[in-house]
Parts: C-alpha cells; sequence; structure tokens
C-alpha cells in the first residue's frame, strides 16, 4: 500500500507538499500540484479521510439544510437544481454534500443545530425560515460558517444568494400588455414560505410597476397565491378565473405552479397558446420541453447553488465573511430558452 512518502518520492517534493495539495493549501504552485496529483493517480494512493479529518479537525462536509418535509423537498425540481448546483461545486473540491431533509419542518432547525453542535459537517447551506436568526445568532457566536439562499433579514449584507425575480416579472408584465393583454393575473410565491423577509422582493412590486406605467390599476381579485406546487398553481388559477371571467393571461411564481395552471386553464376550456397564456416562473429543463413552449422567468437557481457552494467553500478557507450576490431572473420568450444541459446560460445579472 503506498504512502505519502511514496508520493512525495516519485513527485519530488516533500511529504509536507503533498499534505499541503490534499489540504487544498493554495500555495502550491499549480505545476507542482499537477505532478503530486499524477503521482497519487499512478501510485493510486487514497489517503485516510478520517485520520486526515481528525488531524485537520475539518470533516469535509457540507451540509444542505432544507426547512421543508422530504416529501415536497424531492418533489420540487427548482430545489433539484439548487442542490445540483452546489453538489457540483463542493465535489469538485473534494467535499462531501450531506443533504439534511427532516420529515416535517418543524425539526428542520433542531437538526441544523445537531450538526452544528456535533461538527459533523464544516459549513453549511440553509433557507431562512422561521426562527432561523436564533440559530445564526449561535453560528457567529461560534464562528460557524453558513451561506442563506435569500436574505433572513432586510438589512442582511454577507453570506447571502439571493435570486431577485422583480424585473423579471417586471418584463414579463409589459411584454403581456403589448401583446393586448389586459386582465393579467399573477400566481405569487407564499411570503410565508421560507420566511421572505424583504417586501422589496414581492413579485407584484414587478406586476404593480408595469401595470401603472401602462395606467392600469392593479386589481386585487387577479392576484392569488401558491405553495410552489402543481396543486398550488391549478387551485389558484381557478380561483383567479372565478372572480375574473375575463382574465387572459397569468404569471406564475414557479414551473411546477405553471403546470398546475395549464391543467386548470384547459379543464375551464382555455386554450393555452392561443386565447390564454401562461408565463413560467422558472424555465426548468422540462419547461423548455413543454408544447407549446411557455415564455418563462429565466430562474437560475443552479447559478444560485453554484454561487452559494464558492461561497461557502470560500468562507471556510478564508475564515471571512464575504458580500451577498443577487443574481436577477429575467423574462424571456421561448424563441430564447436555451435547451441544453446546463442552465440559464447567458442571462444572468449578479450585484452585490
Amino acid at each position: 500500500m503506498s504512502t505519502i512518502y511514496d508520493v512525495a518520492k516519485l513527485a519530488d517534493v516533500s511529504p509536507k507538499t503533498v499534505s499541503r495539495v490534499l489540504n487544498g493549501e493554495p500555495v502550491v504552485a499549480e505545476e507542482t500540484r499537477a505532478r503530486v496529483l499524477a503521482a497519487m493517480k499512478q501510485l493510486d494512493y487514497h489517503p485516510n479521510a478520517i485520520a486526515a479529518s481528525l488531524k485537520r479537525q475539518r470533516s469535509n462536509i457540507i451540509g444542505f439544510v432544507v426547512p421543508y418535509g422530504s416529501k415536497f423537498v424531492f418533489q420540487d425540481p427548482n430545489m433539484m437544481e439548487q442542490l445540483r448546483g452546489v453538489h457540483d461545486v463542493v465535489t469538485q473540491a473534494g467535499y462531501d454534500l450531506l443533504i439534511s431533509v427532516p420529515v416535517n419542518r418543524k425539526d428542520a432547525l433542531s437538526e441544523l443545530l445537531r450538526l452544528v453542535r456535533n461538527k459533523n459537517v464544516d459549513g453549511v447551506i440553509l433557507y431562512p425560515t422561521a426562527g432561523v436568526e436564533r440559530i445564526i445568532k449561535e453560528l457567529d457566536e461560534k464562528k460557524f460558517k453558513y451561506v442563506t439562499l435569500e436574505r433572513y433579514r432586510e438589512d442582511q449584507q454577507t453570506n447571502y444568494v439571493r435570486i431577485n425575480a422583480v424585473t423579471g416579472v417586471y418584463q414579463a408584465t409589459r411584454y403581456l400588455l403589448s401583446q393586448g393583454h389586459r386582465r393579467i393575473g399573477l400566481i405569487n410565491k407564499p411570503a410565508a414560505f421560507f420566511n421572505y423577509c424583504c417586501t422589496e422582493d414581492s413579485l407584484v412590486n414587478g406586476y404593480a410597476a408595469a401595470l401603472e406605467e401602462a395606467g392600469i390599476p392593479v386589481d386585487q381579485v387577479l392576484i392569488d397565491t401558491g405553495d410552489y406546487t402543481f396543486e398550488g398553481g391549478y387551485q389558484a388559477l381557478r380561483k383567479i378565473r372565478k372572480r375574473e371571467p375575463e382574465l387572459t393571461a397569468v404569471i406564475c411564481a414557479s414551473d411546477p405552479m405553471a403546470y398546475g395552471a395549464i391543467r386548470a386553464a384547459e379543464e375551464l376550456g382555455m386554450n393555452v397558446g392561443r386565447d390564454f397564456l401562461v408565463v413560467a416562473g422558472d424555465n426548468l429543463p422540462l419547461t423548455r420541453k413543454l408544447y407549446p413552449m411557455l415564455p418563462a422567468l429565466n430562474n437560475p437557481s443552479f447559478e444560485q447553488g453554484r454561487y452559494a457552494g464558492n461561497m461557502l467553500l470560500t468562507l471556510i478557507r478564508e475564515k471571512r465573511d464575504l458580500p451577498g450576490i443577487s443574481l436577477d431572473a429575467e423574462f424571456i420568450l421561448p424563441s430564447e430558452s436555451v435547451v441544453s444541459e446546463g442552465r440559464n446560460s447567458g442571462r444572468i445579472g449578479i450585484s452585490s
């Protein structure tokens, strides 16, 4: 069985340099790092992960904590895109990803505390949810590294990656108005779902701004909320249509809700793509395969996960807080939608 000394001899470096490469330390020159990695591969050398983690007082595990039950999580395609983005980054950096999904939502915060207090992970990615500020206070006191997906309070300046869909909804509403639509519905995200703290993030703001520019007052009968699920979109569309028989279009805060809205519209005798238009909220890979293709908000969920993963790795390695990042979801027409293995190519605005 090969040892670290065998690797050092073959790569013509010191054992300490091999150790630095294994620990991911940035002080090693790229040429030297490549030579060490080549030697490890040639010798089929695999370090003892448990012993190494004890020595470094690190687990090389990143936690991803979801404050919702497993029934929702594993059926939500948008969350899967976020997870995929995190996974791709952290595994390439030599970390494992531990996904913590409680059976019940009420257990999410206690599960997060368990991971932190038992030192099972080196850092966590988490969603803001009711009560999370108390947990974050403890994380800050322990100097434990975390990144939030969305902000957990209005004045949060660091350690978050959020998606701003307000501009995309504004663009979508303007487009629908330009096509002659006047009775436009909005199936909004629920304010309490992940404890969205920030009122400027409300999709109603973008929707209302476009209507007011066109001299059309906001009509509350055209607005409803869903829970990001097929059923939520289905029920919301039926309620809006019952209140407004002249409804000709609807903007949905998520793709699953758009699927539900399509089902409801067809049952109500509305021909989607002809006399009724549905705007999807994510532009997920499945949505880009639907026919007729839907206009959509190009929601950079994969990129959000990727940025969050990179941010957390930097926090762990450099031990300092980082400015928050905001990714813009833009409105796109079907002809602009890119069908590929990647997500949301080339249409992301970033601000911090």
